[in-house]
């Protein structure tokens, strides 16, 4: 069964991100854009800032489809290279900050950035990174580097024609083979998204008075998008780097925010931090939340403490928002639609495909595969992976799934076997391959087990040589000096031997079944 979201209309009328802070910076110059700390920039500023930041490259030599590369947390100057590099034709690769250096070295050696722009903290790791890199990039540090490039008079960019297909981000997914791919996000795809939402019947409260927190990462595209969707309706972003619930808290009631997204693991913490205060509650109109379903209790008691509106959305890096369940449908009357994660949104087709390709039919199991306006160009350097993935237009997407006779969409499984906790993307091959570095273990399982504070926790079946087995503490700490913190198992089980296919493949489906015979490692 084929579901189509609404169409986009007037696309060749569209709003590029290149000219996003000129538009709203022309129509109202003082209208504050974003909010970071104790700065801040009005679209007119941030449209300066930009202008001047590509210029300045481009006097050095950065030429079209060059690569940007960000290294650092969540800051306003993030977006003025955003938009920069919208303005320049350059393409921002975006890193995330809690790579170890292995990891680091190998996103600087598949983008290979011109420039590299990192947080001064990072230096150190940056400095061992880019040790054997062919083509070393520029080092800047954000703080104060890149903010002293901005401090000067207004310069004019060369101008450019703006092309629908040429990339503009670069943002790197997990990698089911061990190694994460950069997803090319072309200046159209990303100047869509305004449009796009505009096109959805609930959409119309967002406004320009509107204030809307953002406090995702960076490095995701939802972190990227979101802002972009914000800034599009003309509405004022508060940015944060720190995601704590007492934070958010804070920010939510200082600022008078409006609209937030926060995961529903984010949503239970910040309501256990309301519980505890006795402090003002947040009153938002809108509560955004993806990675995971909403529990009806969890909803109920949100509900009852905000009295707002929720909507869930399902994406991925590759195709970028491509369902939405609406306000309407979060009704705790119908607990089975909860259990969805709703219908394509403007500009998106899907699909639930068998195994040889052929359509199911309604209530079907099969693997969901997006046709989207909004979808990637491919994975940078990798044809062979972008061939796989990319099928006559239609993205597969790894899931499975099933759509309804009213056309809502509901995950029934993760084909990849990707573990999401607390938000997080986490494929179990990562994290064998850093165990398996340890001299004690012999062969490794990593699965999802669920936690009902981070939706799954990273969790390890090990194989251990014979002799002194590490602790779980460890092993975590073995673990980070390889991958980011997140990826590292939370739990850890001994086995005497893993299952294994004929072939000799370890079966994690197996290994998972036999969890209670096995012994915790603490």
């Amino acid at each position: 069964m084929r579901v189509d979201g609404p169409r986009i209309a007037n696309k060749d009328q569209l709003i590029w991100i290149a000219d996003l802070a000129t538009h709203w910076g022309r129509s109202d110059p003082d209208k504050i854009a974003i909010v970071f700390d104790d700065r801040q920039l009005s679209y007119a500023d941030l449209d300066r800032a930009a202008s001047r930041l590509c210029a300045l490259w481009q006097q050095q030599g950065l030429r079209p489809n060059d690569r940007v590369g960000y290294f650092g947390r969540n800051s306003e100057l993030f977006y003025v290279v955003f938009f920069a590099c919208a303005k320049g034709g350059f393409v921002l690769a975006a890193y995330n900050w809690r790579y170890a250096a292995p990891e680091l070295n190998f996103v600087l050696s598949d983008s290979r950035p011109s420039v590299l722009l990192h947080d001064a903290e990072f230096a150190p790791l940056v400095e061992q990174a880019c040790q054997g890199l062919a083509q070393p990039p520029q080092r800047l540090n954000v703080e104060p580097g890149l903010r002293e490039m901005l401090d000067g008079p207004a310069l004019v960019p060369a101008p450019r024609t703006r092309v629908f297909d040429e990339p503009l981000a670069q943002i790197y997914t997990s990698g089911t083979t061990g190694q994460p791919k950069g997803a090319l996000s072309s200046h159209g795809a990303l100047s869509l998204f305004r449009d796009a939402y505009a096109a959805m019947p609930w959409w119309e409260d967002w406004a320009p008075e509107d204030t809307v927190l953002s406090a995702m990462p960076n490095f995701h595209i939802a972190g990227i998008g979101y802002v972009i969707k914000a800034l599009g309706v003309g509405a004022r972003v508060v940015h944060t780097a720190d995601p704590s619930p007492s934070n958010l808290v804070r920010l939510s009631v200082q600022q008078g925010v409006d609209r937030i997204y926060m995961v529903p693991t984010v949503i239970q913490m910040v309501l256990d931090e309301l519980a505890a205060s006795t402090g003002p509650v947040p009153r938002y109109k809108g509560i955004y939340y993806g990675a995971q379903p909403i529990s009806p209790t969890l909803l109920q008691s949100a509900i009852d403490t905000f009295g707002c509106r929720f909507s869930q959305y399902y994406g991925m890096t590759e195709a970028s928002t491509t369902h939405v369940l609406g306000p309407a449908d979060h009704d705790l009357s119908q607990p089975q639609r909860m259990k969805s994660v709703g219908r394509p949104i403007a500009g998106v087709s899907a699909e639930i495909r068998r195994v040889d390709g052929s359509v199911c039919d309604a209530g079907e199991h099969g693997e969901i595969w997006i046709r989207s306006d909004m979808l990637m160009l491919g994975y940078a350097n990798r044809p062979d992976a972008t061939a796989q993935a990319v099928v006559d237009g239609w993205y597969r997407t790894g899931d499975g799934g099933y759509v309804d006779a009213e056309g809502y969409l509901y995950l029934t499984d993760r084909l990849k076997d990707m573990i999401i906790t607390g938000g997080e993307n986490v494929y179990p091959v990562e994290v064998e391959n850093a165990l398996k570095a340890h001299p004690m273990i012999k062969d490794v399982a990593v699965i999802g087990t669920p936690d009902p504070k981070w939706g799954e926790v990273v969790t390890a079946i090990i194989e251990f040589r014979p002799g002194t087995r590490p602790g779980l503490e460890a092993l975590r700490a073995f673990c980070k000096e390889r991958i980011a913190g997140y990826k590292c198992p939370r739990r850890v089980y001994a086995t005497e031997a893993l299952p294994r296919t004929p072939s000799g493949k370890v079966q994690r489906a197996a290994a998972r079944k036999d969890l209670a015979s096995m012994e915790g490692v603490a």
